[in-house]
């Protein structure tokens, strides 16, 4: 499923191109929200920002936030994948997600289309390990825990725990007995 935010913020009548204030951010949360009732377990969702010059941390957090929670948590877990994120835009979305994940002690990060200021196709705080294991992942597209152990010289179960943080965070798939990009 693709969802094109700035055609969202029309109908919504919000101001765009830029998406600001708490306010807003509830608004388009509950609106894209309810689009995930038809979403399938383990589908990715991409979130197409194309248009959006801004979006600013209280946004983040009442919007962004809450749909990479939500896609963890519901009774259908899926994936998210944003696309067309401004340099501004990104940079509010990993100070957002600092925050939150140093705050809450819990990750927040998502994966992106396009390779970021990071120099990655994620946002949000990941060690250099897992940072590694997805760059791995996304030139493979799919690998198994033991891929994942010849890689890193660590043993497979402790490839194996990462992998399953990865799942959990929603940055990997796990089709068929083998991970694989979101």
């Amino acid at each position: 499923m693709v969802i094109n935010v700035f055609k969202k913020a029309q109908e919504l009548k919000l101001k765009t191109p830029d998406l600001v204030t708490r306010h807003v951010g509830r608004v388009m949360y509950d609106a894209i929200k309810k689009m995930f009732e038809a979403v399938s377990e383990d589908e990715i969702v991409v979130l197409d920002f194309g248009g959006i010059k801004v979006i600013d941390s209280s946004f983040i957090d009442e919007m962004l936030v809450r749909l990479i929670i939500d896609s963890r948590t519901c009774e259908r877990p899926f994936f998210i994948r944003l696309k067309n994120i401004s340099e501004i835009a990104e940079i509010n979305i990993d100070l957002v997600f600092r925050s939150y994940s140093n705050y809450k002690n819990k990750k927040i990060v998502v994966i992106t289309e396009n390779i970021c200021q990071n120099n990655a196709f994620f946002i949000g705080p990941l060690s250099d390990r897992e940072r590694d294991i997805l760059a791995y992942l996304r030139v493979n597209k799919s690998i198994t825990v033991d891929d994942v152990a010849a890689f890193t010289g660590r043993p497979a179960g402790e490839a194996r725990k990462i992998m399953d943080g990865l799942y959990a965070l929603r940055l990997a798939r796990y089709l068929d007995g083998v991970f694989c990009s979101v």
